[in-house]
Formats: structure tokens, C-alpha cells, sequence
């Protein structure tokens, strides 16, 4: 029976110990046609070499539909099938297995893999092969041993002794039954007649995600950038997918419920400025948006691949100042500041500003000119401003990006008045005074959240109102000036 030896670095013999409870044991296979074949007899392989078509549906919550077509030949009667180079993260809840003229009878997927320790384990009470290796000579011996346990350590019986460590090795004449080398799905089918197959495997699996990344670069200006994404795809499955059709869906599916499939009636929703990688614009199905890639994609176990989606030129921003917290009507507030001001990119998502295409949701990273003064960091030189994330935008929808605060722009607020009118009710005047230290002008936003029973009983400025109780102050400050906004307030609960 052949074996397997260790070998040190010099060439020689080495000698490898049994395992004591911290080690594995160093396992050495001697597998015997006759115990292989009598295991898989009864089974048909089909692997990536029987693949004859393979799509994948990536979305953006580690998921992905696998669908593929196998061709293989079966004979007439009953067939069962290992379907080997599947992902090892396969839902085996969602498999869908059909063909013509077959009939599926039973279904498993086996993820008992074979590994040192579920050798031993399949081995408990069984008798093993033991090479030991003579300390002087060099030369190899076979024992039998049976294995008696394995918690807390290997224990064996050898020649009528217990033996719990020593030098040696173990060798296995037969993969154990229902051990695989990786996952496989099995399938009993019924074949109608015996003939070439081409069967349809459509499953879910985790491990598959993908993502947007944007890169927009501001103008001199700024008052446009050009923006360009990438498709961010992740394969943390132990399995190849090779020349795989390619779809990507934008929007989170509910996991109890089928996975969105494409229909014959699709609509085209837009004229988007996409990368010529892709089929065209996304489209619209069941309210999510499906982007198709033109070419197929290899994506190998633990890959992550990026892939151009789209880009566009001189799409309009609007750069905004903004303070958030400094409107107050809480009595227990004296005084706050100075704040600096958040720096917000304001894009709005429409064809006559540059953009008009679904934004799936991600990361925007943007990208300024660099300084002009003629030095090592000149304008070609990009800088980078911050990053902001944007949730799936659809056309006509605005997106803000916070970028960081201002250095220049900053605003205090303090409290001037305040009068209890009852337990339930009370005035309150505050002052807010936003200062401009840029050599511009600037326009600044003021944002208060206001109690529930509020009005305004004066203000210096007049406010717009968002919703019930969120106000807003748009302030013109001067170049290395200021700006004053005061108001009263009364709160009625």
C-alpha cells in the first residue's frame, strides 16, 4: 500500500509526533481505488467543466442568485447527481433543480468536508493504519490501531496497549462515506429516457455583494463636478464563477420572499450616461433598478473586482453652509458656540443639471482643485475635500453630501429673553450671529428644530418652513463681515 512520508528540509525522514490535545494530528491519505469507487459508484459528478451557461444577480445585501445551466448524460430510470463547485454559502432552501424529462425526487447539499480532524472523528472505533518511522534506520512500519477517542486527545490501541502520544504517522486506505473534498448539492432524479440532459440550477447564496463608488472631482468654481461610479463586486464565497452574465440589483429585497426575476415587459426608465461595459440604462422591475453588464465576468473565491457604471460632466451642485443645532426654543439653553458651519454638496438628480440616471446608494468621495499659487501644490493636483454616503437617489430626487465644517464660517447663538408663562407654557428670544471670515460672500442656512405648540411672535429674518416644526433661515453674510438673526418664540403644550 503506498503511503505518505515527511520529509525535512535536508531531505531526510522526518519524525512527525501523534497529536497531544493542542496539536492536529499530521495526516497522511492512502486512498485505494477499490474504497473511492465503491463510495461514488452510484453518483454522477457534474462540475464547472459540465457548466454550460452561468448568470449571476448580485444585490446589495450579501446576496446573490446563482443560475446556470449543466449538461450531462443519464441514463433512463433513476440518476443521483453530485453537483460539485457550487457555493459553499448555498441556501439549500432556495435550490430550483429542473430539465426536461426529469423529475426530482430528493435533494441535500452535503458540507461535511474532509479535514484531519472529521477523518479521525468518521474513524472512532474503527482500526487505522500507523507509520512509524525507525529513530536510527529511517525505515517505515505499518501497525494497526484502533482509535478509542479524540476528546481532549487521540487515544489508540496498538499491539494490546493504550497509547496516547508517540512518533508516527496515520494513514486511511478509504475516504470515510459522506466526507467530500468541498460542498456538493445531491439530486435523485427520474429520467425519462437515457440521453443527454441539460439541466437549470437556480439557487441563493450569501458571500456575494456589491456596492457603489463614486469619485467626483469639483471645478474651480464649484459649482459643478464631473462624477464618475464604479461597481464595487465581492466574492467572499470559497467558489469560482467564471464568465458569469452579470446583473446587478439597486435596492434591498425583503430575504423572505422570491428574489426579483426580469419580466418580458421591462421598461427602459432613462437615458443615463453609462459606461459602455454595460447593456444601457438601468431598468426598472418590481420598484427596484437592475443594471446589466455587456460582457461577462470572472470573479474568483475572495476577489473583489471593480467595474466602471456610469459618468457624467458638469453635473450642477450647489454648495451650501449650515448650522443644525443652534435654533433652539429649550428653555435650559443659554448659550452655544462658535460652531463652525457643515459644508453640504447639493446635487440635484435631473437631465437638465447633468444627471438624470438612478444613483444606487454608496460613497461619494469628492476631489477639489489644488491650490494655485504656482508651487509643488498646484491646481493639477487634486485635493481632497471629504466624503459623504448617499442613499439610492431616482431621478428628480435631491442628494446631500456633508463633506466636513468650514473654517471660515462660523456662528454663536445665546439666549436673550425668557419668561415663564404658565406650567405648560413660556417665552423664549434667542440671538444667532453667523460670521465670514472667506474674502466672498456667503449664504448660510440656519435649521431649527422647534417643540411641538410653537409660534413665532417676531423675527429679524423671515424663515421657510420644511415641515411642522423644522424652520429654516437663509443668511446673506458679507466678506470678513457678519450677519445677526434674532427672534421670539412662544411654546404652548
Amino acid at each position: 500500500m503506498a503511503s505518505v512520508q515527511g520529509l525535512s528540509r535536508h531531505g531526510r525522514r522526518a519524525r512527525t509526533p501523534f497529536l497531544s490535545a493542542a496539536f492536529a494530528p499530521l495526516v497522511a491519505l492512502s486512498i485505494g481505488l477499490a474504497g473511492l469507487n465503491a463510495a461514488t459508484a452510484a453518483e454522477t459528478k457534474l462540475t464547472a467543466e459540465n457548466r454550460s451557461a452561468l448568470a449571476l444577480t448580485v444585490y446589495n445585501q450579501n446576496l446573490a442568485l446563482v443560475s446556470e445551466e449543466r449538461r450531462v448524460t443519464l441514463p433512463a430510470g433513476e440518476a443521483l447527481l453530485a453537483i460539485e463547485d457550487v457555493s459553499d454559502q448555498l441556501r439549500a432552501e432556495t435550490v430550483l433543480l429542473s430539465g426536461a424529462g426529469v423529475r426530482l425526487l430528493e435533494q441535500s447539499f452535503v458540507t461535511d468536508l474532509l479535514t484531519p480532524q472529521r477523518l479521525l472523528e468518521a474513524s472512532l472505533g474503527k482500526t487505522v493504519k500507523v507509520i512509524r518511522t525507525h529513530p536510527q534506520t529511517g525505515e517505515d512500519r505499518l501497525v494497526d490501531a484502533e482509535v478509542l477517542a479524540l476528546g481532549g486527545g487521540l487515544v489508540l490501541r496498538i499491539d494490546g496497549r493504550i497509547e496516547t502520544d508517540g512518533p508516527g504517522r496515520i494513514a486511511y486506505t478509504e475516504i470515510p462515506a459522506g466526507l467530500r473534498s468541498e460542498p456538493a448539492l445531491l439530486a435523485r432524479l427520474a429520467v425519462d429516457e437515457a440521453g443527454e440532459q441539460r439541466l437549470r440550477l437556480n439557487y441563493l447564496t450569501s458571500g456575494l455583494s456589491w456596492r457603489a463608488d463614486y469619485v467626483a472631482r469639483l471645478n474651480e468654481s464649484e459649482d459643478s463636478l464631473d462624477l464618475s461610479a464604479l461597481v464595487t463586486l465581492s466574492n467572499h464565497t470559497r467558489s469560482d464563477f467564471t464568465d458569469a452574465a452579470l446583473r446587478l440589483v439597486a435596492g434591498d429585497v425583503n430575504q423572505a420572499a422570491s428574489p426579483v426575476m426580469p419580466r418580458q415587459e421591462l421598461q427602459m426608465m432613462s437615458k443615463a450616461p453609462m459606461d459602455e461595459g454595460f447593456a444601457g440604462p438601468p431598468v426598472s422591475v418590481s420598484d427596484r433598478y437592475v443594471y446589466s453588464l455587456a460582457r461577462t465576468v470572472t470573479l474568483a473565491r475572495g476577489e473583489t473586482k471593480q467595474i466602471p457604471l456610469m459618468g457624467a460632466e458638469g453635473v450642477a451642485v450647489l454648495r451650501e453652509y449650515r448650522f443644525d443645532s443652534l435654533v433652539s426654543a429649550n428653555p435650559g439653553v443659554e448659550e452655544s458656540g462658535p460652531v463652525s458651519a457643515a459644508i453640504v454638496l447639493e446635487l440635484t438628480n435631473t437631465k437638465d443639471l447633468g444627471l438624470g440616471a438612478p444613483l444606487p446608494a454608496g460613497v461619494v468621495r469628492i476631489y477639489g482643485p489644488g491650490s494655485t499659487d504656482g508651487g509643488q501644490g498646484s491646481g493639477d493636483q487634486p485635493l481632497f475635500l471629504g466624503e459623504g454616503r448617499i442613499a439610492h437617489t431616482p431621478e428628480g430626487e435631491t442628494a446631500r453630501l456633508r463633506l466636513g465644517s468650514a473654517f471660515d464660517v462660523t456662528a454663536r447663538a445665546k439666549r436673550t429673553a425668557f419668561e415663564r408663562l404658565s406650567n405648560r407654557s413660556y417665552e423664549t428670544a434667542q440671538s444667532v450671529t453667523v460670521m465670514n471670515a472667506k474674502t466672498e460672500a456667503v449664504e448660510v442656512l440656519l435649521v431649527g428644530n422647534l417643540p411641538r405648540g410653537w409660534s413665532m411672535l417676531e423675527e429679524s429674518e423671515s424663515h421657510e418652513q420644511e415641515t411642522a416644526n423644522r424652520l429654516v433661515w437663509r443668511l446673506q453674510v458679507p466678506p470678513g463681515g457678519q450677519t445677526e438673526l434674532t427672534y421670539r418664540i412662544r411654546v404652548s403644550n
